[in-house]
């Protein structure tokens, strides 16, 4: 199982861990995971991808709580389609 913790408060961070029971649903955190791990790159953040784990912190910046609704959406969609594969925890502060 993939567990993916999200928190939001002054600044952002999600934490995967794990690998989710199929390969469809490992290929879709992944992704989503990627396209965050992506955005963080090209702004402010620090990125720790290994296999089985990444954790993506970033501060509060110009298009940051959107940038991370979108990935609690796809990520939840996902638990939503797979619920014995990934688990996601949202954490507001």
């Amino acid at each position: 199982m993939t567990k993916v913790t999200v928190r939001y408060g002054e600044s952002y961070t999600l934490t995967s861990i794990g690998h989710a029971g199929t390969g469809e649903s490992c290929t879709a955190v992944s992704a989503v995971v990627q396209a965050l791990a992506g955005w963080v790159h090209n702004h402010t953040g620090t990125i720790s991808l290994a296999k089985g784990e990444a954790i993506i912190a970033f501060p509060e910046q110009d298009g940051a709580e959107a940038v991370m609704d979108l990935i609690v959406i796809g990520l939840l969609q996902i638990q939503q389609a797979a619920p014995d594969d990934v688990s996601v925890i949202v954490e507001i502060n």
